[in-house]
């Protein structure tokens, strides 16, 4: 009987500390992201998407993205289901607003942000893993800066 309510308390806590809702100030996550050499990844997605959950099981847990994310990027995971609130140059309010504010409430989504929180580029829809892992390296090596994502995968800059 003692185990069976020392189970109960733990699952109810479990369940009241996942209801709690998270305040995301993204302007602050850019800024500390950028001392460690990193650039801001927001990733949008929602509940019950199966293209969300096909491009985190087959794309964001692939071994070859994983390093490089772990390595380049901080990655910032936004359901829009939650009850998160998000502060983003000037705005504030839930994760589905904050989409929507940016342009991006299609599902998922991948937004890269500089050291002040500029969007520098975005990925809207489910993007394979392949595709995902030319993105990562178009940002992370700066190519962003000189030329459009078309022109450095046609350059085999990608590659």
């Amino acid at each position: 009987m003692y185990n069976q309510r020392i189970i109960t308390l733990f699952v109810l806590a479990l369940f009241f500390f996942s209801l709690s809702a998270r305040d995301i100030d993204l302007n602050r996550i850019a800024r500390d992201t950028a001392k460690q050499k990193k650039t801001l990844l927001v990733w949008l997605h929602k509940k019950d998407c199966g293209y969300c959950e096909a491009m985190y099981e087959f794309t964001l847990r692939d071994d070859k993205v994983a390093a490089v994310l772990a390595s380049s990027f901080q990655l910032v995971d936004i359901n829009i289901n939650d009850n998160d609130t998000v502060t983003y140059n000037g705005f504030k309010g839930s994760g589905h607003d904050f989409a929507k504010h940016v342009g991006y409430n299609f599902y998922p989504s991948s937004l890269f942000m500089n050291a002040d929180a500029a969007l520098i580029f975005a990925a809207p829809g489910y993007v394979e893993k392949k595709d995902f892992f030319n993105m990562l390296g178009y940002v992370s090596s700066g190519a962003y800066k000189s030329m459009n994502y078309d022109i450095y995968k046609k350059t085999g800059a990608g590659k």
